[in-house]
């Protein structure tokens, strides 16, 4: 049942009694929502800010959602809202209370999380009062400071918001409350977090309290959340006792929908219709059956088929997903099946519960939630069976008794209903959570009728990367569009994901288990963790993020099954590169979600750019945004953002291939494990947590993953930082891949590639010339094969005490050997020694000992030269096991490869570019082996965060941009060469004088080898590179190497080095060095009147002023 608002208004006109008449009251208005800082549940969102900052050169926007606080609590007309059960319910709380004590049961994300800032900002309740909200900790004894407020003053209006967990610490003083007549109002999220942080619907510890003398009422979503709310409130006043209304905790968090709020005012009239009095405990049922009632509630809710056979019985708190099963069983599979709800727990009404039964009924099937199968002792199942047994049925027609059993029943929909029903006619006990019904399957009800409103999108985010908000922003959109219908918006959320929390978002109308008509993949990784279009109807639209444009380009970042799945599907897929886009308008990271929610309302909606830019201007604050000397307004840059979408969104053709691909067997989960719990602020797989001297740890200890958890979730208490690899010296950031492309032919034997990282957000700042230091990480399938093989679980936890800092540093034992322990690295002669101790085997140990003595010296460097590494070692000499915690500190640590920037920031502000060649190779028994860093570039996947850091060169540029500059560059010796031209290419272009730039560049094949060679011809064609020597050794008969370029151009150089006061640079390897020396030798005495001692001098000299640098390895 939901009130409407006009039975709120007439409630507000009416006497103490709370009867009356309805009054009209205004229309609704454009939808908002409250939202949290932290927890990005339905409601909230990192990407939301609070503030329009221009930082780095880009700016954020700031959302209307964050401050919809200020519209709820002011205005006079009840409105329509987006909201979750937690902010219906803290919203009423608030206005009808004068004091609030809050019992956090998580860090964040919590039942009157927000009140604290309204209290702050001074925002009055519903009589106009100032109120004192406390943010209490829980432990025995719980409720004694609420006491302690009501001796003071007994006429205060006191609520308590808390958790099922919390409250169970409370019952005493509940007791205590009821016997003194204390109307204390207890507003309780029912919900428990297991120990892997998962949280499920658990109002077994609200029961606890079922004979404390409390008043127990329930809820079922967030609009019954808002009302019930208000009841309870009203009731306690009424009959002078505690009440305590409890709702799903899960879904309270994570759900949003439409609610239609009574205002302030409307509050306050209900709060002083009803004058105090003092009732005793058996007479309170039927007050609160009638303040129900007045909005349209009844103590047991009744809905199905008037005459079924069949009735499911379940509190109201718990009937959100199975309320729609059973409607839809009985309407289009024909089951005879009911469904009764029960909203007040306690007083039970024997008289109302049996008058609420069809008189047809043969069976009741009574559904308990619970951490565990409790068989038929559940309270809710005691008291039915009470009824049953002794209440006003005749011996011959009472129903048979049936217990059916699961942690929740979200899973249920309608085609498992003749599965439960058949089973009650056969079984006393029903296991929810086995076959069938854990089973995934389709909801056949769906071929036959889905409804006209029936229509979904699902959005999937990694949370750090700014575009989640883009879900909830649509979904607003969408309400404030279509008043008339009734938008959701479900939430679920991995806080402890591997590479950053992963968000998927489901927005729909009509039937939740519906198919969806769009899916928008933000982060194109989640393709290979997650089944994302397992909820996709025919024909739907699929947008991923990335710079593809063609089937072709693409087909190599997709899984097989994703590609069959859109081939089944007939979707119609589509690309965009919204990082690019980003960067073109100068709008930051944590605000891409206005360019997604461009793109749903183009590809989805069909908005043209007029209507897309009304609809978008509705969320966001009005200002002046200014980036690269171009200033916008919201709607000018809403249009902008439109335009650049229709632009560049992309249709991708589906290949025939794609239709008869090999598919794996795994099965994959259709949405991320929903961990209640968590900061939002949490960053990428890199990041480990630094806990300090709380706990003293010595050296290494390996435990379960979920205390690191506990560690992250209370950072105070154990002062945790989120630290990007602690055990580095140098600063390290975060960077996102936006292209990996080959640039060498696939059938040649040299894998040299190109690299593009987006830094936007990571103030990762580097100067002409410097290296990028690559913290590569281990091929994750070696990894996982050697741990497999050791005995070790990759989810388990290692401490590791940093022995300079002395905090500890907590990572998972996978991410340990996959980015901080050099596992297939070259071992030392220390390891040989270390491992030896040990070797259970004497022999083994002897073994390992003689490898590193003089004697072992040759069967030492045999080793060496054939690359063996600490895992070939660990897998010869199998006695020798150190455990996890002795290999962590007796293995090397992966070192960063570093590598030359090929790219100017000047040219590219928010990005960094590199050229790598793969390297590879073979030992003498043939074994293939890898570069460790250069592999995991290669393998490196559109928008994988990679950890890196600089380091500075001597490789600059003159100081005057008229100065020449000579570069001679092999193979990926190219690289700063690159950057270099870039620069004096950004000096040209901003009207500088330039003087001449030439390059020599040297590789086997022109045809395949010529890296960058269209970019080069360019801008030799522009007159940036006023001269190129190009020298491809393998083209024609005779070696032509760099230094035969150079000595043909010997009379320019000497006039670019001697005259000109040019700078010479040389990068690659070393062999070509004394022979390019001679080179330059060659000129200077050729055209310079000096003998060959005196221009090496002067070329040492050169070395010294650093004009002459080489770089080489």
């Amino acid at each position: 049942m939901i009130a409407s608002a006009m039975l709120l208004a007439s409630l507000v006109t009416s006497s103490s009694t709370v009867e009356g008449v309805c009054a009209p009251i205004d229309s609704p208005v454009p939808v908002r929502s409250i939202t949290t800082d932290k927890e990005v549940d339905a409601t909230s969102n990192a990407g939301s800010q609070s503030t329009i900052v221009d930082e780095e050169n880009s700016f954020l926007l700031q959302s209307k959602v964050k401050d919809a606080v200020y519209d709820l609590l002011s205005g006079e007309s009840t409105k329509v809202h987006l909201l979750n059960a937690n902010h219906a319910i803290s919203y009423v709380s608030y206005g009808l209370s004068d004091i609030l004590f809050v019992y956090p049961g998580t860090t964040s994300g919590y039942l009157g999380q927000e009140l604290s800032g309204w209290a702050k900002d001074s925002i009055r309740n519903s009589n106009q009062k100032l109120v004192k909200v406390l943010n209490m900790e829980t432990r025995a004894g719980a409720l004694q400071a609420v006491q302690g407020a009501l001796a003071e003053d007994n006429n205060k209006n006191i609520t308590v918001l808390a958790s099922s967990q919390a409250l169970l610490s409370m019952i005493p003083n509940v007791h205590a409350l009821a016997i003194d007549h204390k109307p204390v109002v207890f507003h309780v999220a029912a919900h428990s977090v297991d120990q892997d942080l998962v949280a499920t619907n658990n109002v077994d510890a609200v029961l606890a309290a079922r004979n404390t003398g409390a008043i127990l009422l329930s809820s079922s979503n967030a609009q019954e959340a808002h009302d019930i709310a208000v009841i309870a409130h009203l009731l306690s006043r009424a009959v002078s006792l505690p009440v305590i209304h409890f709702f799903n905790g899960v879904v309270g968090t994570k759900q949003i929908e439409k609610v239609n709020l009574a205002t302030y005012k409307q509050l306050g009239l209900l709060h002083s219709s009803q004058s105090p009095s003092v009732v005793p405990y058996n007479e309170a049922y039927t007050i609160a059956k009638r303040l129900l009632s007045q909005m349209n509630y009844q103590p047991f809710e009744y809905t199905g088929d008037a005459n079924a056979e069949s009735v499911l019985i379940s509190l109201s708190a718990s009937t959100s997903a199975v309320d729609q099963a059973v409607t839809r069983a009985s309407t289009y599979l024909g089951a005879s099946v009911g469904l009764l709800a029960v909203r007040v727990f306690r007083p039970w009404s024997e008289t109302d519960f049996i008058a609420a039964l069809p008189k047809s009924v043969k069976r009741v099937i009574v559904l308990e939630e619970g951490a565990g199968l409790y068989a038929f002792n559940g309270p809710l199942y005691l008291d039915i069976a009470a009824s049953i047994r002794f209440g006003s049925i005749e011996r011959s027609q009472r129903p048979r008794l049936v217990s059916a059993q699961a942690a929740d029943f979200s899973h249920l929909h309608a085609t498992h209903i003749p599965s439960l029903l058949k089973q009650a006619e056969q079984e006393t006990f029903i296991n929810l959570a086995a076959e069938p019904f854990n089973v995934s399957t389709l909801d056949e009800t769906l071929s036959l009728k889905e409804g006209g409103d029936a229509w979904g999108a699902i959005f999937w985010d990694i949370e750090n990367e700014g575009s989640a908000p883009a879900a909830i922003h649509t979904a607003h959109i969408l309400q404030s569009s279509s008043p008339e219908k009734s938008v959701v918006a479900r939430v679920a959320r991995d806080a402890y994901h591997v590479s950053g929390p992963v968000v998927r978002t489901h927005i729909h109308t009509g039937v939740s288990s519906a198919k969806n008509s769009y899916i928008g993949v933000h982060n194109v990784s989640v393709i290979k963790e997650y089944n994302v279009l397992a909820n996709a109807k025919k024909n739907a639209t699929v947008v991923l993020q990335g710079p593809w444009k063609h089937g072709d380009d693409i087909e190599g970042v997709l899984t097989n099954e994703f590609k069959f799945g859109l081939t089944e599907l007939n979707a119609r897929l589509y690309t965009i590169d919204v990082a690019r886009i980003s960067q073109e308008i100068g709008l930051n990271i944590q605000s891409t979600h206005v360019i997604w929610e461009a793109v749903f309302f183009s590809l989805s909606q069909g908005l043209n750019e007029e209507k897309i830019i009304e609809q978008l201007s509705k969320i966001y604050s009005e200002g002046e945004f200014t980036t690269n000397n171009v200033s916008y307004s919201l709607a000018s840059l809403v249009s902008e953002i439109s335009r650049l979408v229709k632009k560049e969104v992309t249709p991708i053709e589906l290949l025939p291939p794609w239709t008869i691909l090999e598919l794996s067997d795994e099965v994959l989960p259709v949405a991320p494990v929903d961990r209640f719990v968590g900061d939002a602020e949490e960053d990428d797989d890199s990041e480990v947590s630094t806990v300090g001297d709380e706990e003293q740890l010595d050296g290494v200890e390996s435990g379960k993953w979920h205390k690191a958890a506990w560690n992250l979730m209370f950072k105070e208490a154990y002062h945790t930082e989120d630290v990007i690899r602690p055990d580095l010296h140098e600063s390290t950031y975060i960077v996102r891949v936006t292209e990996n492309r080959r640039l060498t032919p696939l059938d040649y034997d040299r894998n040299v590639f190109h690299l593009e990282f987006d830094t936007t957000g990571s103030n990762l700042k580097y100067e002409l010339g410097d290296a990028l230091g690559v913290h590569g990480h281990n091929d994750y399938n070696d990894v996982q094969s050697f741990l497999e093989w050791y005995g070790l679980n990759g989810n388990d936890i290692v401490s590791i005490k940093n022995s300079e800092s002395g905090k500890e540093e907590v990572r998972s034992v996978f991410q340990l050997f996959s980015q901080t322990l050099d596992i297939f690295g070259r071992p030392s002669k220390k390891f040989y020694e270390s491992l030896s101790a040990f070797a259970s085997d004497p022999k083994e140990s002897e073994q390992l000992l003689f490898l590193v003595s003089p004697e072992g010296k040759e069967e030492f460097k045999k080793r060496v030269d054939n690359t063996t590494t600490y895992e070939d070692l660990l897998r010869e000499f199998t006695s020798a096991k150190p455990s996890v915690n002795q290999l962590a500190q007796i293995i090397a640590p992966v070192k960063p490869r570093h590598y030359s920037i090929a790219s100017s920031q000047k040219m590219y502000n928010n990005a960094v570019h590199l050229l790598i060649v793969a390297v590879d190779w073979k030992t003498e028994d043939g074994k293939s082996r890898y570069g460790q860093c250069t592999r995991y570039l290669s393998n490196l996947s559109i928008d994988d965060k990679v950890t890196v850091s600089i380091k500075p060169s001597v490789m600059r540029l003159p100081p005057l941009d008229t100065q020449p500059v000579i570069m001679a560059g092999l193979g990926t010796g190219m690289a700063p060469f690159r950057a270099f031209i870039q620069e004096r290419y950004m000096a040209k272009a901003a009207g500088k004088k330039i003087g001449p730039v030439v390059l020599y560049f040297g590789s086997r094949n022109r045809s395949k080898e010529y890296l960058y060679g269209e970019e080069l011809e360019a801008y030799h064609a522009d007159g940036v590179l006023s001269h190129m020597g190009l020298a491809f050794s393998r083209d024609q008969k005779e070696k032509v190497y760099i230094q035969h370029k150079m000595k043909e151009d010997a009379k320019m150089l000497y006039e670019y080095l001697m005259k000109e006061n040019g700078h010479f640079y040389l990068c690659g390897p070393t062999w070509p060095v004394p022979d390019v020396k001679d080179a330059v030798v060659h000129g200077l005495t050729q055209y310079g009147g000096i003998d060959t001692a005196q221009a090496s001098a002067l070329i040492e000299e050169w070395k010294e002023k650093e004009s002459y640098i080489l770089e080489v390895y």
